[in-house]
């Protein structure tokens, strides 16, 4: 494989490019072109297809556990008057 040549200490010469676009795809900030590389790159390189994939999940994971809250209002007036009674 093309990818395998001049590997460095994760097995993929081109890891860190393909983690930066990734982490820039997972922010909705790739281009194009970037995201056409890193697809083209992870289905020859299982290295960064696995890093791939555990990055989608941690994403995916946060995404269904956090949750926006709403604060009660009772509670969030509460709050507000003892930080005006402390101020």
């Amino acid at each position: 494989m093309k990818e395998q040549a001049g590997k460095d200490s994760v097995g993929c010469s081109e890891f860190q490019k393909c983690l930066t676009i990734l982490h820039l795809m997972l922010d909705n900030e790739a281009s194009e072109e970037e995201e056409s590389y890193l697809h083209n790159h992870i289905e020859k390189c299982m290295v960064c297809f696995e890093q791939y994939q555990v990055e989608k999940q941690i994403r995916e994971l946060l995404r269904t556990r956090m949750k926006k809250l709403e604060v009660p209002s009772d509670l969030a007036n509460n709050i507000k008057t003892k930080i005006s009674q402390l101020a």
